[in-house]
């Protein structure tokens, strides 16, 4: 069960695509055969074309589906969990710290990145290529799928129900702390995973691992959520500027990586008053 998250929202990504590329197929072939276009080639290209088109309304598409199918699993595979009211989760120092950590997590994220341009420049320029490519950052449904929507099914699927079974299996464990760790760990683990390349899922694992120490720290999906709401907002928006105005070598983008994880560190050690429940 722990493994079942991830392959569902695996096999959901594959079957929308395959899905939307029989449809343009078909669409292609008929309007293709209506005006007289019989070239293999020309309606492969044409096929081709439309599919790289279409892939900001695949995100969209799985996005929209996770939200719903992994919310639907959550509530009636976890015990019906209550998610309780908002106020009272992010009562006391349990807003700055989501929102320091969401912050933090995108500067670190952002700075890792711009680092791994001087060590792995192919990868990254790969990477890039299929950012572009899914219009993250420019695409007006790209944004809306990765800023609004993403935040809320990624973390219903990892901290959600990874977790939840995970838990399951370690929860019989004297210490209690190092069972939640290998809990956690695993969430991250698949995370990173579902991101589908090296690049994206190396800090996603890390950022996987902060977002379920919110989710373990308040109980509640809430605060992962909102810090998982500022990563992609602030990434896609404006921390991007930061980054315009500071020196462009490897050096200061590792400093900024590091100083990051120390703050989101500092800012957990600051907010751990007592164990959670």
């Amino acid at each position: 069960m722990t493994l079942l998250p991830m392959v569902v929202s695996l096999a959901t990504q594959i079957l929308i695509t395959v899905a939307v590329m029989v449809v343009i197929a078909m669409t292609v072939g008929i309007r293709g055969a209506l005006s007289g276009v019989t070239s293999p080639y020309l309606l492969e290209q044409e096929i081709l074309d439309a599919v790289m088109g279409s892939m900001t309304m695949i995100l969209l598409l799985y996005h929209v589906l996770a939200l719903v199918g992994f919310g639907v699993w959550y509530y009636l595979g976890c015990g019906r969990p209550k998610p309780g009211k908002p106020g009272r989760v992010f009562s006391g120092r349990a807003l700055p710290v989501t929102i320091l950590i969401g912050l933090f997590m995108c500067i670190s994220a952002t700075a890792f990145l711009s680092a791994a341009q001087y060590i792995v420049p192919e990868m990254i320029e790969q990477y890039e290529e299929m950012m572009e490519l899914a219009g993250l950052g420019t695409d007006l449904l790209a944004i809306l799928a990765s800023v609004l929507i993403a935040p809320i099914g990624e973390e219903l699927l990892c901290r959600g129900l990874t977790f939840h079974y995970a838990w399951k299996v370690v929860e019989g464990m004297p210490n209690r702390r190092a069972a939640f760790w290998i809990a956690n760990s695993f969430q991250a683990l698949m995370f990173g995973i579902m991101h589908g390349n090296l690049v994206q899922g190396s800090y996603a694992f890390a950022m996987g691992l902060g977002l379920g120490w919110l989710r373990w720290r308040y109980n509640s999906l809430y605060p992962s959520m909102l810090a998982h709401f500022i990563v992609n907002f602030s990434s896609t928006v404006f921390v991007g500027f930061l980054f315009y105005i500071i020196p462009e070598n490897l050096a200061v983008y590792t400093l900024m990586t590091v100083v990051g994880i120390v703050f989101i560190l500092l800012v957990m050690k600051w907010d751990r008053k007592k164990e959670p429940e």
